[in-house]
């Protein structure tokens, strides 16, 4: 007769309950991180796309002097495509991006290396002398080019003339779009110059990890 010892079967142990694990580190800085997007988002949504979706709707309707407002649909894209001054605009934008837009991405790629070569004698002088025309408000910075592109009194015109040569009108209709171009370039320079400059801060397989302090005093 088997003992009751031999008859005895021992149970397995019971399965302790899984611990449920709470949203990751990552998952919630992923969070994080769209709070504090949020407001942007939000004032963008308000600020930008909502005036634009109403441009939008609007552009589908026409006013009369008879019958008030009422709906056009696309005729009056149809309208404006085949205007000789729409498409001349088109062309001289098309002009100006193909012409502005390398020239001032080039220097801006230019000055964000030779700051980071470390090699430049006082670089947040630099830094700030070249940034500092983006924080020059637009009307300001309108008064200081007519001023300098005046074809009567302007400092360029002077100088010129003391030369004994001839300045061409910057603000002729020729020289228009050279000249606003010459504007946003020095507006623009310094702004897209410190995006080039801080892409190599922010690749973390490039550099190690370390704790800087504004761009301006680096």
């Amino acid at each position: 007769m088997a003992s009751s010892a031999d008859t005895l079967v021992t149970a397995p142990p019971a399965a302790l309950p899984r611990r449920r694990k709470g949203p990751g580190r990552k998952a919630r800085r992923g969070r994080a991180g769209y709070l504090f997007v949020a407001p942007f988002l939000l004032f963008f949504a308000a600020a930008f796309i909502a005036p634009l979706a109403y441009a939008a709707y609007t552009s589908l309707f026409r006013t009369r002097l008879v019958g008030g407002t009422v709906f056009a649909g696309l005729q009056n894209y149809r309208e404006v495509l085949h205007d000789q001054a729409f498409r001349d605009g088109v062309l001289r934008m098309a002009r100006f991006l193909v012409t502005q837009v390398p020239i001032m991405l080039v220097l801006a790629v230019a000055f964000a290396l030779a700051i980071d070569s470390g090699r430049l004698w006082g670089p947040r002088f630099v830094r700030l002398s070249i940034f500092l025309p983006y924080a020059v408000p637009s009307a300001v910075a309108a008064l200081m080019w007519g001023y300098l592109y005046g074809p009567s009194f302007g400092p360029i015109t002077q100088l010129a003339d003391n030369l004994g040569v001839t300045a061409p009108n910057l603000l002729s209709g020729g020289w228009m779009l050279p000249s606003i171009a010459n504007i946003v370039t020095w507006e623009f320079v310094g702004y897209n110059m410190i995006i080039f400059y801080a892409v190599p801060a922010c690749d973390s397989s490039r550099r190690p990890p370390a704790v800087h302090g504004p761009w301006w005093r680096s």
